[in-house]
């Protein structure tokens, strides 16, 4: 369900979000529900910011540095028995308390961030065989 809302911006922050708006090629109101989207995830979650990557996706990171679903598939690459934050951090060269600030978005976002992964892996899968179909010509 969508709940409009009627906001008024000062005409300078108007003016740079149409010029942004026009960049992206998105409409003003995604620009805006995007980044207070955004701004509420960070304020529930501190120490997470979002970049941008280079496919132009905006994904959560650590101020710390890693994206959030890097974390996150460290965090399973882990033996069950012998996982923690301090474990984790250490494979990363993070503090336990950034592996707990991604741990915790992770679990409020855990769909977005098990998709991530997915994708990730599949991209991986994909450069695999692409690897092999070219090595193979080398026995030709």
């Amino acid at each position: 369900m969508v709940a409009p809302t009627n906001v008024r911006f000062p005409e300078a922050v108007d003016e740079r979000l149409s010029a942004y708006a026009r960049q992206t090629g998105a409409p003003k109101s995604t620009v805006v529900v995007s980044a207070v989207r955004e701004w509420l995830r960070m304020q529930a979650h501190p120490g997470v910011v979002f970049v941008v990557t280079v496919t132009g996706e905006r994904r959560a990171a650590l101020t710390a540095g890693p994206q959030v679903w890097t974390v996150a598939e460290a965090w399973l690459q882990q033996d069950k028995a012998e996982r923690t934050a301090a474990a984790v951090a250490d494979v990363l060269g993070l503090s336990p308390a950034d592996v707990e600030t991604a741990l915790a978005y992770w679990a409020d976002y855990q769909d977005e961030i098990d998709e991530l992964i997915s994708r990730h892996h599949a991209s991986q899968d994909e450069a695999l065989a692409a690897w092999e179909r070219r090595r193979a010509l080398d026995a030709i």
